[in-house]
This record gives structure tokens, sequence and C-alpha cells, in this order.
């Protein structure tokens, strides 16, 4: 309990030796909660656990690991000017520093040993500055093999990877359960943890709700038991209603960088996703249409004018929204309020002789907030404090609030829960029935074909296939975007 708050109320599940066990649930169904118990840094208030036929009340960080339970949060926990031999054995120099006294040498064959396990082949002398964020994965993996583990915990490891690296953490994760470690998976991608788990446990509004043997379940089953209904979340969008005019028209658009030659349109009342691998320029392309980064050469007209956006207030001012794929960079403003980031886009339509009409922008912000069922104690309370779905219905309201005409979204739902992603789904949508043009970027491929009515595939910066609704799936997608063909 925090305060008045049950954050978790009774759970109970079992994880088997040399399995990996699934955790999933909504934001705030008290995943976090429950991983930070287990790891040590949270006490429970009651209940306890049996680790290899012994009972203990709580843990800490150092029982955890003498037991030998590791935990790899969502924030790698390393250290960047250090090589990858130091950041691996970093705890036990700290405390015996024999290792490195004896020599170097020592140090390296041991850390070989280390990622030999892995089948990765990582120079132990690399500075981890220098590493992908798939690599600096495993050098948090390897970290947890100097001890004796047994049970390693993972949030969330996949979101910030591609889908190959996805599938190289995969081999690591089957190579470790061949070697009787556990594995609790934590991920908000249903279709990973479908493709990794041998069980599935779900939680929601801090209840255990059951554990499934994911070889006997599916999808459906799954978002219900989160979520307590069925949801339409992967349906395809196959739409036979009218566009209107186009709205947005792109040509020869050149970055040398990291695009060039793009040309394509959207339309007023359409969903047009531009999708590809990670490195395709999508997000550099609509970075490049909002004003945020140049182009060399090319043309942008909005409702046929040619116009020039150098800055994102000269999109802003043409009717052009970005919702960007790190919201917490880039999107919130973590030290402001719900109202204060709704309002930020409009403070000159609330504003007279430069003082802000309270009442107007809390009529706005209210409104908004009923609207798109933003779930907040107070639109005066810290943005931070919101779960990622609703966090990204604050920037949206923010965008609603000037009346875009088009509206761009860069991974919409990456990092929410199904039930938020759900909502934003449906929002997206109904903005598009209302004449809004909108452009999602997005590598979920189940995504871009339940909600598109057009689907762009980019691959080395440009375009290389269009495509309808009713013509897509996932196989010739992923060809054009690997190959570029069919």
């Amino acid at each position: 309990k925090f305060g008045g708050v049950t954050a978790l109320d009774g759970i109970s599940f079992s994880i088997f030796k040399g399995e990996c066990h699934a955790i999933v649930g909504e934001n705030g169904a008290g995943k976090t909660t429950l991983l930070n118990i287990l790891s040590g840094a949270i006490t429970p208030d009651s209940g306890d656990f049996v680790f290899e036929n012994q009972k203990y009340e709580k843990l800490d960080p150092s029982l955890g690991i003498s037991l030998g339970i590791s935990v790899i949060h969502q924030e790698l926990a390393l250290v960047d000017s250090m090589s990858v031999m130091e950041n691996i054995f970093l705890s036990q120099l700290g405390r015996n520093h024999s290792l490195f006294v004896r020599s170097i040498k020592e140090l390296y064959r041991k850390t070989m040993d280390v990622l030999n396990k892995l089948g990765t082949d990582i120079n132990p002398e690399t500075l981890v500055e220098n590493l992908s964020t798939s690599k600096k994965q495993i050098v948090e993996i390897a970290k947890t093999l100097v001890y004796k583990l047994k049970l390693l915990i993972m949030d969330e490891p996949t979101a910030p990877l591609t889908q190959s690296e996805s599938e190289k953490l995969f081999e690591i994760v089957n190579s470790l359960k061949k070697q009787k470690i556990s594995i609790i998976f934590v991920s908000h991608r249903l279709e990973e943890v479908f493709k990794i788990s041998d069980r599935i446990s779900v939680l929601r509004d801090g209840k255990y709700i059951g554990t499934k043997y994911t070889k006997d379940t599916t999808v459906e089953e799954i978002i219900k038991m989160m979520v307590g209904k069925q949801l339409d979340l992967y349906n395809r969008l196959i739409s036979n209603k009218k566009y209107g005019k186009k709205v947005l028209e792109v040509t020869n658009l050149t970055n040398k960088n990291y695009f060039k030659n793009i040309n394509f349109f959207a339309r007023s009342g359409e969903i047009l996703s531009i999708t590809g691998l990670v490195g395709a320029g999508r997000s550099e392309l609509v970075k490049a249409i909002f004003g945020v980064l140049p182009f060399e050469s090319g043309s942008i007209k909005v409702f046929g004018k040619l116009v020039k956006i150098k800055s994102p207030k000269d999109a802003i001012q043409i009717g052009i929204g970005l919702l960007p794929e790190d919201r917490k960079v880039f999107g919130i403003i973590s030290t402001m309020t719900v109202k204060e980031n709704i309002s930020l886009t409009i403070l000159s339509k609330i504003a007279r002789l430069g003082f802000i009409s309270k009442s107007k922008e809390n009529n706005i912000v209210k409104n908004y907030i009923e609207l798109l069922n933003i779930k907040t104690v107070s639109f005066n309370a810290p943005v931070i404090s919101l779960s990622g779905g609703n966090q990204q219905k604050v920037i949206l309201a923010r965008w609603l609030a000037t009346n875009v005409k088009i509206l761009i979204v860069d991974e919409p739902t990456q990092g929410i829960d199904v039930g938020a992603k759900s909502e934003i789904h449906k929002i997206l949508r109904e903005l598009s029935d209302n004449g809004v043009a909108v452009i999602i970027i997005s590598s979920d491929l189940p995504e871009v074909l339940s909600i598109s009515d057009r689907i762009i595939v980019m691959r080395k910066g440009q375009i290389v296939a269009e495509l309808n609704s009713y013509e897509a799936n996932k196989e010739n997608i992923m060809s054009f975007a690997t190959m570029g063909i069919k």
C-alpha cells in the first residue's frame, strides 16, 4: 500500500525452474510494484516468498543477489565511460580488487567466458558508450551471469530494440532456459509474449487475475483478462469511406543524410501509415515536414498552396501537429501540470493583454480531459504522475485544442498497455472521420494493418511501396521493408 492506495492486493503466483514466465497487465495493474518487491527495492506489507523451498518475508537487493535473483530494468544500469569487462565485473572489483590486481588478462578471460555463454561477439575492451542499445542489454544480462543466476527478471526488455535485435534477445532467453535459469518477462507487446513465454500471468488493478499456459490460450483471451472486456484492437479496418481533398503534398523532399526524393500525399478524412524498419528515415521525414529537421530540396504544399516550414511554429500556424516518438523527452513537459501541458499551444488564444484567462483555460482543459477520458486526479496534477497512455492523450489534447488539420503521430502506442492502445486507436479514427488527415509512423505491423486506410513503406530513406488497406499484409510489407521488393 502507498498511503490509501493499494498497489498490490494479495498477489500469488509461481514460476518453474527453466521457464519464461510473462507478467502482463495494463499500466497501473501493479507490474512495476511487483518487480520492485521481487528486486528488494520495496518491502511488502504482507505475504511471503518461497524460493527453492526456503521461506522469506522480504527481500533486499543483497539477499536477492545471494539467492541468484537479478533484475534488468528498462533504464539500463551501465557506466558508459567504462569498458564492457569493467561493467560486467564492477561490483566484484568494488569489493575485491584481486581480480584487477592479478591481471587485466584474467579479467578479459573471465569476461569472454561470460559473453560466450550468451553467444555474442562483443569485445570485452569496448567502451559501453560505443555499443548499440541491444548490445548494452546483452552486457546487462552478462552482469547477472557473474553470480550464480537462477532467476532473471526483465522489465520491457525489447522496448528500445529493433525487430532483429529483439530476435537476438529471444535467442539469449532460450539459451538461459536451457541452462535451467528462470525468466520473468514483463512486456506490453503481446505478440512477443506469445513468442517467448511458456506461461502468462495477468494482473489487473493490483489483483492477480490468472495464469495460462501460452500454448493453450490466445491473444484475445489474454486481452480480455487484462481489461475485463473484449477489445477489437487488431480488427482490420477496411474502409470504403470517401476521402476529402489532398491537404498535404510532398514533392521530391530530400535530406541527404536521411531520405531522398520523397513523394506522397495525405487526404482529409484518411489515416495514412508510414512504416518500415528502424533507420528507414520515417521519423526524420515527418520531423522535416514539421520544421524540426532541415531539407536540402523538394517542396511541401498544404491545401494546395506552397508553404515554407522552417520551424515547428510555422507548422503549427498552418494546422500541422506532431506527436513525437519519445513523448518523455520531446512530448510532455515533465515539470508542468496536465493543464499546462494541454494549453501550451493555445496560450495566445486564451490570453488578453498578456494575461491568461484562467476560466477559458480551465474550460478548454476540462473539455479535453472528458473527451479523451484522461485519467488524472486533477488537471493540476503533475503530468509525470500519469500513466504512459494518459500522457499520450495529454499530447493529443494539446493538438486538438489548436484545431489541427494534419496530425502526425510517431509510434502512437509504443510502451502503453492494450486498453490505452485501443482508446488511442479509437480517437485517431474519430479524428479522421471528422476530416483530419492523420499520418501515423509505426513499427507495429498489427497496428498498421488494423488502423490504416493507406500504407507507405520506406526502406533506406526511400519510399518503396504504397498499399491500400485491403491489399496489405505482414508478408508483403516486410518484403518491401527488408528487400525493397514484394
